[in-house]
């Protein structure tokens, strides 16, 4: 093989993205392929429709390979319980939507689509823990880069923003999606600083930097509310991951610093400063018995909504697009309007775990919960871990994950085919760091 192939095949390896294989353990060129899928899926995510999705089968297809070509499969596992229960937690989506369709009696394949997303993403989870890719280093370019394309998107677009009232969005992501995403990416990238043995260089921390100022300015754009909770709850968490062990009264400034922020923004920012005051309004107004048909009021009974259907179908939920009459329950008919039924039937309950208890009962509810919880608890475990490698995997998932889900408790984020495969494709990836095996990297 001609040597500048050799030297193409070898870069994984020399760049530290996969560890070393034993002989007849790997293929150089499905290194090369697979570290290239990993890096390309984030890349467009929110900017080019149907993009991550093709990811889920191309990484499938080396997942597959993998296991045929392989002469010799690492058989061992430091966390055998860990990685049964991620394998489970991917699955539980699709075995959500099985259940509560037996207790239906009914199977309609098209309600399979999303949730496949995320058990195909298990043989990929399998596949990269064999491998021990280091996907952190991987992506700190890439998350960045994702961010100024969506600027670009954002700017040189207008027309997208205008089906938004010229909030910020992509041709095919909603506003609120698009604000939340693009808020979480940018955090990645403030976790992302110095989060490898090596020191960053001095464009990659400006890079890092950039992505994060970006992320801000379109969830400030996209007057997402969602998101700048999400904000607030990120960054009091990061300041205390990051901060505390070397500065102990640090994360204390930070929420300060971050309250100030907060209080500056919606001084100086009037969409901010509108879309704060209109949401408290609306709440005071909807605990006093009115304003139920304004956006918060809406909201609020939406999430109400979700509770009482599912104590009515606890174990069969209801077939997408078919609810019963919300007017003939009747502990809904107290603050039901007509109104509030066009909202939630066209748009579904906007919380997630909700959302997904009304479609498939408890087993969705179950389902929901543990793609939040068990992610983040792994996540959680490994952030003072002493392998580096698992360390940063860990910091940059649970950012993630606890990104999401508070944002996760006024919209739906994983609800959709593009939005179940990033989701699914970044817990099988980071998982598979964190859970790698500790003899190959010490």
């Amino acid at each position: 093989m001609p040597k500048h192939i050799n030297q193409l095949l070898s870069l994984p390896q020399k760049l530290g993205y996969v560890s070393a294989p034993q002989v007849g353990t790997a293929s150089p060129k499905l290194d090369l392929v697979t570290c290239l899928a990993l890096a390309l899926f984030p890349l467009l995510y929110l900017t080019l429709r149907s993009w991550t999705n093709y990811f889920v089968f191309i990484l499938l297809i080396m997942a597959i390979i993998h296991l045929v070509t392989t002469t010799r499969v690492n058989r061992t596992d430091d966390c055998p319980i860990a990685t049964w229960a991620i394998s489970l937690t991917l699955a539980s989506p699709i075995l959500a939507i099985f259940f509560s369709q037996l207790f239906r009696g009914e199977f309609t394949s098209t309600a399979f689509d999303g949730p496949s997303r995320f058990l195909l993403a298990v043989p990929v989870f399998l596949y990269l823990k064999n491998r021990s890719f280091n996907f952190t280093k991987i992506i700190e370019w890439i998350i960045p880069l994702s961010l100024i394309i969506c600027l670009g998107a954002y700017l040189f677009n207008p027309a997208a923003s205008e089906q938004w009232d010229g909030r910020a969005a992509s041709y095919f992501v909603d506003t609120i999606t698009f604000g939340v995403y693009c808020l979480i990416l940018g955090l990645i990238c403030l976790a992302s600083i110095k989060i490898n043995d090596e020191k960053d260089s001095a464009f990659l921390t400006t890079l890092k930097l950039l992505g994060l100022a970006i992320g801000f300015y379109i969830a400030i754009q996209s007057q997402s509310r969602s998101a700048w909770t999400a904000a607030l709850g990120l960054l009091v968490a990061l300041s205390f991951m990051k901060l505390h062990k070397k500065h102990p009264l640090a994360p204390w400034l930070m929420v300060v610093l971050g309250m100030l922020a907060m209080i500056s923004a919606y001084l100086l920012i009037p969409s901010v400063q509108m879309r704060i005051g209109t949401a408290i309004k609306e709440v005071i107004e909807y605990t006093q018995g009115g304003a139920l048909d304004t956006s918060t009021g809406i909201r609020i009974s939406m999430m109400r909504i979700g509770i009482h259907l599912i104590m009515e179908s606890p174990l069969a939920g209801f077939k997408d697009g078919v609810m019963p009459a919300l007017n003939s329950i009747p502990s809904i008919q107290p603050f039901y309007s007509e109104e509030l039924e066009f909202v939630t039937t066209e748009a579904g309950i906007h919380t997630e775990i909700l959302a997904q208890g009304v479609r498939s009962g408890i087993f969705g509810l179950i389902s929901s919960t543990a793609l939040f919880v068990v992610p983040g608890f792994l996540f959680w475990k490994r952030l003072n871990h002493p392998n580096q490698q698992i360390r940063a995997a860990a910091l940059i998932g649970f950012v993630l994950v606890l990104g999401l889900f508070i944002a996760a408790l006024t919209i739906q984020v994983y609800n959709l085919k593009y939005t179940s495969s990033f989701y699914a494709l970044m817990i099988a990836a980071l998982s598979a760091q964190v859970l790698q095996d500790k003899k190959k990297h010490v």
